[in-house]
């Protein structure tokens, strides 16, 4: 069984400034972008404003076109014929509203040196405006994740995936990182650390931001994954049912909310529904 790809969190500008992207000729093969900061992305997890829908199909099979905004851009959204559940739940949604996509990149690459990127969405929910903060808070983690591992790169000799999972790089993002590298040269990290500044600038007073981007204490990582465990029926978690047992267990639920964050992140679970169902993936150590 082919293993699930995880859904990565970016912000609209790290999606907009990739120009690096893998694919082949053989039938069903995946399309990855590799971004500046080393995400290889072929699905994603946004959050954002939702400002446009417009449908260029009909309303019995709905070809629909969308813009999400997030604080540092916009995501394009493209639905067709392969998923009209999704192009519905785009038509009904309002606008402006909050809503969570999980989807999968998609490229148009209409000339030499030209990449238009979009998201071709999978589910789709409307969410609220704490939901919307909470993602904005978790993405800047994930996003100053990334650069610490461009910058670990960048200041190594002789750089390698190998040197950096030695260091505590995720072999993920050390793969994404060594494509990042080499493809884009003089990386502005400058650029993207402010930018983390400013969305969180947007969600947070000052005084909380080093609290929020804690990861907590060290063994929460098992905790949570026990606390998974206890409540998992054939890999399917309840988000309902995990968060009952943490407050039985007297675990702050906010804090077993940002580490299924992390464990997202790193693609050892994913969201079969959002917000409602998560999934465990089988074959990942964690689990063993």
């Amino acid at each position: 069984m082919m293993k699930r790809e995880p859904a990565w969190r970016v912000f609209a500008q790290e999606y907009r400034d990739a120009t690096l992207h893998e694919t082949s000729d053989e039938e069903h093969s995946p399309l990855y972008i590799t971004t500046p900061l080393g995400a290889r992305i072929n699905r994603l997890f946004i959050v954002g404003t939702l400002v446009e829908v417009t449908n260029y199909g009909t309303d019995d099979e709905p070809s629909v076109r969308a813009m999400l905004a997030d604080q540092t851009g916009h995501f394009y959204l493209t639905t067709g014929q392969y998923n009209p559940e999704v192009g519905f739940a785009l038509l009904r949604a309002e606008t402006p509203s909050f809503v969570a996509v999980i989807g999968k990149a998609h490229i148009y690459v209409p000339e030499n040196g030209v990449m238009k990127k979009y998201v071709r969405p999978e589910a789709i929910i409307q969410v609220e405006k704490s939901v919307r903060d909470h993602w904005i808070v978790e993405t800047a983690k994930a996003t100053r994740e990334r650069i610490e591992a461009i910058a670990e790169a960048m200041g190594l000799e002789e750089p390698s995936e190998e040197m950096l999972v030695k260091i505590g790089i995720h072999p993920r993002l050390a793969k994404g990182t060594m494509e990042a590298v080499k493809h884009y040269e003089n990386i502005n990290l400058t650029q993207y650390v402010e930018m983390v500044g400013d969305v969180l600038r947007y969600v947070l007073s000052q005084r909380d931001l080093d609290d929020m981007l804690e990861d907590g204490a060290e063994d929460l990582r098992y905790k949570v994954r026990d606390l998974v465990l206890s409540v998992e029926d054939n890999g399917d978690v309840l988000w309902a049912d995990l968060l009952n047992a943490a407050e039985k267990e007297g675990i702050d639920q906010q804090l077993v909310k940002d580490e299924i964050d992390r464990m997202l992140r790193e693609g050892s679970i994913f969201e079969r529904q959002i917000g409602v169902r998560l999934k465990i993936e089988k074959d990942d150590e964690l689990w063993n």
